[in-house]
């Protein structure tokens, strides 16, 4: 099963050791969700975990969203 990318994140990447699956943080960011510079280095690890495990039954996009638009006056 396919899961989904409403964001097109997933990117590969060819090693000696073959193809690599990522998630690109930089793709939420052309999508106009957030600004990654802003985000604190954890918010970030956060948010790339919720990329990774989008499902549209335990995560969300509203969730990944969320998690984009985090602020200290959020918290």
């Amino acid at each position: 099963m396919t899961r989904p990318d409403p964001f097109q994140a997933r990117a590969t990447l060819d090693s000696s050791a073959g193809k690599l699956a990522y998630y690109d943080l930089h793709a939420i960011e052309r999508a106009g969700t957030t600004k990654l510079a802003r985000l604190p280095y954890s918010i970030r690890v956060l948010l790339e975990s919720a990329l990774r495990n989008l499902d549209d039954f335990v995560i969300s996009k509203d969730d990944v969203e969320r998690i984009a638009n985090w602020g200290p006056e959020t918290a």
